[in-house]
């Protein structure tokens, strides 16, 4: 219910208002689990405001629904005093825009000037104001040259164009850089003081990106328990089971020490047009040692995921070579079948590979496929389960209807039941909360001490330092240094000072 603090003061109509909402995935007659349970608030015209939770807690979900694209079971949306239901797609679209965690999902055209015209054309208007908001959309997000590439900048571009009342952003910087981050940050603050009203999921808590936010709400286990201004919420975080960004940066005091090299990586060089001037990877040399853990940082479009998906063959090398235990990696035949149990790769979505109707079979999958069969296979499987902390009774439940942090936990677990030698995560913590997070880092240091040879992608900077053997640094595509967290911190903090500056 909404208390005295929660109370339109104004007694307006509030821009947008849910009452008593309500809503579970579950069939109505299986005794249900409910993912919101009598959520109510509202959003004042003009306001910026943030949803927080722990993974699971429901705020996917929440924003769905305040972008009219679930209907809740119980309770009801109201945009400015009229039901979501009750308007037509132009209006909804027209006054509500969104971007999603994965903004790839949203792009649905093949060049970006085209997406970001998507919404405008839908809204019928005259060609000539239809160029007019695409080319403002993307001098606000900084593509006015469409130099940039990123996914998020352009489904932002997009709901700009519309010109909506509100946006509504789901983890929309969760794989984006510091640098990328605040880039973002940047137009948010912009268009909020124009007056537009903001509703932003984030997981990322940092103080700079937040001082424009106003309130904040946080959901658990579908209810809210907590609201309140932005200074109040800092002084409550800890209580409310958040974790707040260190104040420095520290580094691995401790690298595990390796002279055998797992992979060696030599003058790679690809393009994914070979017809195109520019290489997503230029020239690179690399060794990765055996038993460590090596993180892959670099800002997003470095060409950090194209290398990482060379090591099992998913990209064939065009120029260049790389050495898998001293041999040529393959390429072709029964051999990539081999490197791909020897090498298992965790996407950045992990979503797009889950694709069994449960998690037991999700888990059989990769083991499988290696031959498993029997006790040997069942072991496997409590195996993946037992890396990630994931109890028995996960595996007769659907993957796809976890929350986001049970998903990359099962997609992990899914690699890991092969039980291969090297594990490749694209972003493992893109968009998990704290909790989270400490799982999967404990998770992936006691495998690198089992022995396994572990390789991450990761924006962030403090977990890359604070956690990992040696670092590789990529930058428009080429390699730039390569050592210890001590060797390349002073490196780091020449070329990007800004990535110490987040706290």
């Amino acid at each position: 219910m909404l208390n005295e603090k929660q109370t339109n003061r104004n007694n307006d109509i509030p821009f947008l208002e849910v009452k008593s909402i309500s809503f579970s995935y579950d069939a109505i007659n299986t005794g249900r689990t409910l993912t919101l349970k009598d959520v109510s608030f509202f959003v004042n015209k003009g306001e910026r405001i943030a949803i927080l939770g722990h993974n699971g807690s429901g705020k996917s979900t929440l924003v769905k629904i305040l972008g009219g694209l679930v209907e809740p079971d119980k309770g009801e949306c109201l945009v400015n005093g009229v039901k979501i239901q009750d308007l037509d797609f132009h209006e909804l679209r027209g006054t509500i825009g969104m971007v999603f965690q994965d903004p790839e999902n949203q792009i649905v055209a093949a060049m970006v000037e085209d997406d970001v015209a998507f919404a405008p054309e839908n809204q019928g208007l005259p060609s000539n104001e239809i160029q007019e908001r695409v080319d403002n959309a993307l001098r606000r997000v900084n593509m006015s040259h469409k130099q940039d590439s990123s996914v998020q900048r352009i489904a932002l571009a997009g709901a700009l164009a519309a010109k909506v009342d509100c946006l509504i952003l789901d983890e929309a910087t969760s794989m984006l850089d510091t640098q990328g981050r605040k880039d973002i940050e940047k137009v948010l603050r912009e268009i909020h003081a124009e007056g537009m009203t903001i509703i932003q999921v984030t997981h990322i808590l940092e103080r700079e990106s937040f001082s424009d936010i106003q309130r904040v709400i946080v959901l658990s286990q579908g209810e809210i328990i907590w609201h309140g201004t932005n200074k109040e919420f800092w002084d409550k975080a800890e209580d409310l089971g958040f974790d707040l960004p260190d104040k420095e940066i520290t580094t691995n005091p401790a690298p595990v020490p390796s002279s055998n090299v797992k992979f060696k990586i030599d003058n790679l060089s690809f393009k994914y047009n070979p017809d195109d001037i520019n290489y997503a990877l230029r020239n690179i040399d690399a060794n990765i040692y055996a038993g460590q853990w090596l993180s892959i940082i670099g800002k997003t479009g470095s060409g950090k995921s194209t290398l990482v998906q060379h090591l099992n063959a998913l990209y064939k090398i065009q120029e260049g070579n790389i050495y898998f235990d001293g041999q040529e990696l393959a390429q072709k035949g029964e051999e990539v079948h081999t490197l791909r149990q020897r090498v298992g790769l965790v996407f950045q979505h992990p979503e797009d590979q889950l694709f069994s109707p449960t998690v037991r079979e999700e888990l059989a999958f990769a083991p499988k496929n290696a031959g498993f069969s029997g006790s040997e296979l069942d072991e496997a499987i409590l195996y993946g389960l037992e890396c990630v902390g994931l109890d028995k009774i996960f595996l007769e439940r659907n993957p796809i209807a976890l929350s986001g942090g049970e998903r990359r936990l099962v997609a992990i677990a899914s690699v890991l039941s092969a039980k291969p030698e090297c594990i490749v995560l694209d972003e493992p913590l893109a968009g998990l909360d704290a909790s989270y997070e400490r799982i999967i880092l404990a998770m992936l240091g006691r495998l690198r001490d089992e022995g396994k040879t572990i390789i991450t992608i990761t924006h962030d900077l403090r977990v890359a330092l604070k956690f990992s053997d040696r670092i590789l640094f990529l930058m428009d595509s080429k390699k730039v240094k390569e050592g210890t967290p001590d060797e390349l911190i002073n490196k780091l903090r020449t070329i990007y000072p800004d990535w110490f500056s987040d706290s």
